[in-house]
């Protein structure tokens, strides 16, 4: 669980900085560079989403790297608002090496998820949120915790071989001895597993190359430091190509045309990117959020470590 064994752990042995002074350096019209000071990527990476917003606003489009931060959550939620204020947006992170170079069986980059988002007027905002992996290292643990085995083509062992025991997996992965997460499309070419890896690339090329932050297998944690990832904000200015209301409307007819497309045999329904999410959420706000219950027992060790009330689980019997 990454709030146990990533953030509570890297702000109590001070890898994290429990008070960064966010910097922000306009370099020109429609570019900046935000410096984390080390501290939660998701108050750098919030501040670099109005930052871009602004510098759209001024030159039309904005352009933001973010050196100096670490784990953010999900690419998705900074794509998403930027475009609840109108703007075309798109958010990019690298992450902590655990990923297989293509063809190679030790992992090399990490798994450096990209987002975009447009509005839409009546329909929801169009939000693809994805990794530039087969699958996040979050649906490892998750199978680690309920002791299953992995499926065929997600990962390769130190070996270079399919790996099945999650287990081992994140223990080689850890201690940086081989074996990784596959990219998108798996292993050789035959079904796109270039593909993966070279958008990959380009995801640590923005974020890292281009801020000067680093790359590749230095994005790690260290004894003294969280694994000093950095991302990539951009936001455009809907206006500057074309009435704003009129793409919006236009974004409704096209979502539309998605989600009404006939499905396959055996499917229920057509998505658009971001449709499963907001009925995910709105169910979610009606029954409460589904959690392992190994997740649920480690939120009531965190909260009662640090004074905080946990809410009672459904399955939980009330307090006597």
């Amino acid at each position: 669980m990454r709030l146990t064994e990533h953030y509570c752990n890297m702000l109590a042995g001070g890898r994290l900085n429990r008070n960064p002074q966010i910097k922000v350096d306009i370099r020109a019209a429609g570019s900046a560079m935000v410096d984390g000071d080390d501290g939660l990527g998701h108050y750098a990476a919030y501040r670099a989403v109005e930052v871009g917003i602004e510098l759209a606003q001024q030159a039309g489009v904005g352009a933001v790297g973010i050196a100096h931060s670490s784990h953010l959550g999900a690419a998705g939620a900074y794509a998403l608002a930027g475009a609840e204020r109108g703007f075309v947006t798109f958010a990019t992170t690298n992450t902590d090496s655990m990923v297989a170079l293509f063809d190679g069986a030790a992992r090399f980059h990490g798994t450096n998820p990209l987002a975009f988002a447009a509005p839409a007027d009546q329909e929801r905002a169009f939000v693809l949120d994805m990794s530039t992996t087969v699958v996040t290292r979050g649906k490892i643990e998750v199978y680690d915790r309920l002791s299953k085995e992995l499926p065929e083509g997600w990962a390769v062992d130190k070996t270079g071989r399919p790996a099945h025991d999650p287990h081992t997996l994140l223990e080689d992965m850890g201690a940086r001895v081989g074996g990784g997460i596959l990219p998108l499309g798996g292993l050789g070419e035959d079904f796109g597993g270039h593909k993966g890896y070279g958008l990959a690339a380009m995801v640590d090329i923005l974020c890292a190359v281009l801020c000067g932050a680093p790359f590749l297998s230095s994005v790690a944690d260290t004894a003294t430091s969280s694994a000093r990832v950095s991302h990539f904000f951009g936001a455009v200015q809907v206006e500057r190509f074309r009435d704003a209301a009129a793409f919006r409307q236009d974004m409704d007819h096209f979502l539309r045309e998605l989600r009404q497309t006939p499905p396959a045999e055996g499917e229920e329904r057509v998505y658009f990117a971001g449709q499963k999410e907001f009925e995910c959420e709105a169910e979610t706000a009606r029954l409460g959020v589904p959690l392992l219950a190994q997740e649920y027992d480690g939120l009531c060790a965190i909260g009662a470590a640090r004074g905080v009330a946990v809410p009672r689980s459904a399955a939980a019997p009330p307090p006597a």
